[in-house]
């Protein structure tokens, strides 16, 4: 008598995640077999990798590291998309610092940012220079326990003039860009790096290319499978526990892009670079001043002292009468005449010219003894004599 042989074939059971890592722990299954993916069907292959000792991660750049593992900060539906690559751009040494503090510093220049950055060193030279050439306006800069300050708005405000009487304003606001650059265009990437380069290692995923952050990173499978344990059941998916977890670590991110330079500042770089970009410009400027005889001219000091009197070079100086703005642009120091603007009070469409110093301050200052048509005639008068 025959026994009948049933022969039964295995059937290929699907593993779940947590058993997928048992089985590649146990080197019962390939990992060029496995694969991991959300619930939503994302696999992410062009970032993840499977090995028999873990779950690789590898990017090409920042921008890519944090969308991947901060997608509600960083991702590309997120507000802070374009700040990735903001900050990637700024960790490469791309983003244009020049031009962000360029585009700010003329108004830091007219409103006496620049020259009230000017450090002790800077400002010792600069008195030894003004006490020979300006002494009245060298006062304004005083030395107490061996470190020299200015006075006040007022001491910036008259110093400023001279500088861009002097003709060395342009050259000032060019050193304090370029040290405003120095003291970030470092500091900014080494931040960036300190902030996000080993962020991770509270899930035990690791930096794994020593020496360089944002490309290669690994989760071996005995921190995998603490995910479950810790933030799950053995029936959730790995990758959706991974981006559950990483949305618990405490980090503190970045600030905004523009807040970048305020936050991370090396003041040794920005110190060093501007004192001595401005020791080459002052030691230019002295030498022109020795090598001159116009600058030990009295009647150049005396206008000089006028202009600084009724407001200082590069300003809008309303009239008495509110009815004009005159704004000295330089002063000729062969004809000691004063290139200027003027534009009646409901209107910024400015005029040119070139006129004497009393003559402006007499337009200034004393219109408002003239009737309306008096003024109407002595100004046509004026602007018809001097505009160029």
């Amino acid at each position: 008598m025959f026994k009948k042989r049933f022969l039964y074939e295995e059937e290929e059971v699907e593993l779940n995640d947590f058993q997928k890592i048992i089985a590649i722990n146990k080197r019962k299954i390939h990992p060029s077999d496995v694969e991991f993916k959300t619930s939503d069907g994302e696999d992410f292959s062009d970032v993840i990798s499977i090995d028999y000792d873990g779950i690789h991660f590898k990017f090409d750049r920042l921008s890519e590291f944090l969308k991947f593992f901060f997608p509600n900060e960083y991702g590309d539906d997120s507000d802070g998309g374009y700040d990735a690559d903001d900050f990637d751009a700024m960790y490469r040494g791309q983003w244009d610092w020049y031009d962000d503090f360029y585009n700010r510093s003329h108004d830091d220049w007219k409103e006496d940012y620049i020259v009230g950055s000017f450090k002790s060193k800077s400002l010792k030279k600069l008195k030894e220079i003004l006490n020979i050439f300006f002494p009245d306006i060298a006062k304004y800069i005083v030395e107490k326990k061996g470190e020299y300050t200015i006075i006040g708005q007022i001491g910036e405000k008259q110093i400023r003039s001279v500088l861009e009487l002097l003709g060395v304003s342009d050259d000032i606001e060019e050193a304090y860009v370029n040290s405003q650059v120095a003291a970030v265009e470092y500091k900014v990437p080494d931040s960036i790096q300190e902030t996000y380069c080993d962020c991770l290692i509270d899930l035990r995923i690791k930096n794994q290319s020593e020496g360089n952050c944002f490309w290669k990173y690994v989760m071996d499978w005995g921190s995998a499978i603490m995910l479950f344990s810790s933030f799950g059941t053995d029936k959730d998916k790995l990758l959706d526990l991974l981006f559950y977890a990483l949305k618990k670590i405490n980090i503190s991110h970045l600030p905004e892009p523009y807040e970048m330079q305020y936050n991370f500042w090396d003041d040794n770089a920005f110190t060093n670079t501007y004192v001595s970009i401005l020791d080459g410009i002052f030691d230019k400027m002295l030498d022109r001043l020795e090598d001159s005889e116009i600058y030990n001219n009295k009647g150049y000091h005396n206008i000089l002292d006028k202009i600084l009197k009724i407001g200082g070079i590069d300003n809008w100086i309303q009239s008495k009468n509110n009815k004009i703005k005159i704004k000295i642009n330089s002063v000729d120091p062969v004809t000691l005449k004063i290139n200027f603007s003027v534009t009646d009070s409901g209107t910024w469409q400015a005029k040119k010219g070139l006129t004497t110093i009393d003559d402006i301050i007499n337009i200034l200052n004393n219109e408002s003894l003239f009737g309306v048509e008096e003024f109407r005639e002595h100004y046509l008068k004026f602007i018809q004599n001097t505009i160029l």
